[in-house]
This record gives structure tokens, sequence and C-alpha cells, in this order.
């Protein structure tokens, strides 16, 4: 136990079989933090299985267990069931951290980037509620704070294409399942999450909520800046893409932008090639990727960007464009456990 760690702490994952619940706890495990017990619940279908802990199978409880006394509370289930968990801590006085979003819009409760008016380690600790932004809103916070070093950013606007992960558990037995029905001819199954069939094709204002996006980047950077997206779902299983048009107040030098984003430990470059997928192009002479690929950002740390672009529509060294992917969920997941370290007194 580290020095200053204290007693083991007590911990409940609300949604624990869930694909953001699952990555919650692998961040856990890795934490190295003292924990005397990690207790898993979810919807009843789960109830009978288990989930992995520090090398032991935990089982997953259908009931909520008893709030009061516990250390902390990990919010990774969303609807109405949110809200209730949300109420069931403030009435037990034990804290609670929101990975949803289901308490995003609510200004009094501390929100968490890297960037802006990060809350004090005051306000962490008396709040007994706490949220972490969206992973699209966490990648481009990170590549915004970082492009700020060079110049003031005026304006942002981008285009999000989202995986079936975004969607869960379910929204990838969807896309797998309606995959598999089209190249076998068979009858294509029910549309899954996405509230139609994803496979071979595009939804348009799919897998990411915008508003909720807008919000949180207005609650990092301020009214100051001004946000704008659209959202895509994909035909992809994993990793979230997102290609961005910055307006800075004034010209910036490229040279001095790509000094902003390599010395930023969030974010990592990839300007060409085929990143971490370690495939061989079939035709040497074809093209190379411009940049990281979705399959790219499966199981990555931080963010990956690709090369810098100059916008013609603006004035030279006004305008760049900048394509981002990341493993949304880890990057949700990672937020949370640093948020959860300054709330437990661990970080």
């Amino acid at each position: 136990m580290s020095e200053g760690q204290g007693a083991p702490r007590r911990l409940v994952v609300f949604g624990v079989t869930g694909q953001l619940g699952q990555e919650l706890v692998e961040r856990l495990d890795e934490s190295g933090w003292p924990i005397a017990e990690l207790v898993g619940v979810a919807s009843s279908e789960s109830v009978g299985t288990t989930f992995s802990f520090r090398g032991e199978e935990l089982d997953v409880q259908g009931e909520w267990p008893v709030l009061k006394g516990r250390d902390l509370v990990f919010l990774c289930t969303r609807g109405a069931p949110a809200l209730e968990i949300v109420r069931e801590c403030l009435r037990a006085e034990v804290a609670c951290l929101d990975l949803t979003g289901a308490l995003s819009g609510q200004a009094e409760v501390p929100m968490a980037f890297g960037v802006g008016e990060a809350p004090s380690a005051e306000q962490i600790a008396a709040a007994p509620l706490l949220v972490t932004p969206s992973g699209t809103a966490l990648a481009w916070a990170a590549v915004l704070g970082a492009l700020q070093g060079a110049g003031p950013v005026r304006r942002v606007v981008g285009t999000v294409l989202s995986s079936a992960s975004a969607l869960g558990r379910k929204g990838l037995v969807a896309l797998s399942e309606e995959s598999i029905a089209l190249f076998n001819q068979s009858a294509v199954p029910d549309p899954g999450p996405a509230g139609q069939t994803v496979a071979f094709d595009v939804v348009p204002a799919g897998g990411v909520e915008v508003d909720r996006v807008r919000q949180e980047l207005a609650r990092a950077f301020g009214a100051g800046l001004a946000v704008d997206l659209a959202a895509v779902q994909i035909p992809a299983f994993v990793g979230e893409g997102s290609m961005l048009s910055i307006e800075f107040e004034a010209p910036v030098a490229q040279g001095d932008l790509e000094a902003q984003l390599e010395a930023s430990e969030e974010l990592t470059r990839v300007l060409e090639g085929f990143g971490s997928r370690g495939l061989e192009a079939v035709d040497d002479t074809g093209p190379v990727p411009s940049g990281p690929t979705l399959r790219d950002a499966a199981g990555a740390d931080g963010i990956l960007v690709g090369p810098l672009e100059p916008d013609s529509s603006l004035t030279e060294g006004q305008g760049w464009r900048l394509w981002i992917v990341s493993d949304p969920l880890r990057v949700v997941a990672e937020q949370a456990v640093r948020l959860a370290g300054r709330r437990l007194g661990l970080e």
C-alpha cells in the first residue's frame, strides 16, 4: 500500500457487465489502489454471471447492495435507472461518479477535463456527485487544449464517425448479426439499438449525443469557443474518429501547432502508414492511410492524431483540419479513474 492511501476502499460499479463497466473494471484492476471490496451490479438478466478482478471471479449482483458506508459508486448505467441510483447515493451519503452523462447537464456537478477550469481538489473532495465528460468531448478537448498553446481558437466544426461500440454490447451484436445475414443472403434480424440496420450502411445523426458534447465543451472552454458537430454511425466495430476543422483568431504557423501536439501527453501523432494494426500494403503502389484508423485506436491509450492540413477556405494559417481517433470507452474509463483517485485521495 502506498504511503497516504489509508484503508482499503469499498467500491460499487453499477452496469458492470456493459462495455463501459468492463472497461472501468480493467482500469481499476490496473490502478494498484488498495481495494477491499468491488461490488458489480447489473440487470437481472446478468445474474449468475461473473466478472474478473485481480485474479478472482466475482459474482454479478442483481440486487442493489447497501450503499451506506461505501467509499464511491461508479455509475455506468444509462436512462431512468441511473437517476434512481443517484438519488439513492444522495440518501446514503456516498459519493457517486457518473460515467454516462446522466448528470452532465447539471452545472453544479463538477466535471473534470484535462483543460479549462478544472475543479479544485477541495471541490472534488466535497462534491457528493461527480461526472466525467463523454469520450468525444474528452478527445476534442485534448486536441483543442493542446492547440490553444499556439494561439486562441475561435471555432471548431467536426464530424464524428461512431462505431457499434458506442451503442454497447447490443450494438456490437447487432452489427455482427446483420453482417452475417447479409453475407449469407438470409433474413436480416430486427434492427438493433441504432434503430435501423447499420451493416454495409451509415446512419446520419447516430452514435453520439451531439447536444451533450456541445454542452461539455462549453463547460471546458466557455462561450468564447464556437462549437458545432455532426454524427454518423458507421459499420465498424470499434473506435471513434472525428474530422475537425479548427479556426484560430489569427494565423498560426504549422510548426507551432505541431510542436504543441507533440508536447501533449494525451496525444500521439500517427502521420501515415497502417499504425498499430501491423498490416502490410497488398499493392505497394496503392494509397497508404494518412493518419490513424479506427482499428488503430482499439485498446490504445490517449488520442491518436493525423497530420495537419490547411483549410483553404480561410486566410492562410488561420484554418486547419485534423483527423483524430480514440477508443471512447477507454478514454472515459481512464478519466473516471483519474477523477476517482482524486476524490478518494489516492492520486
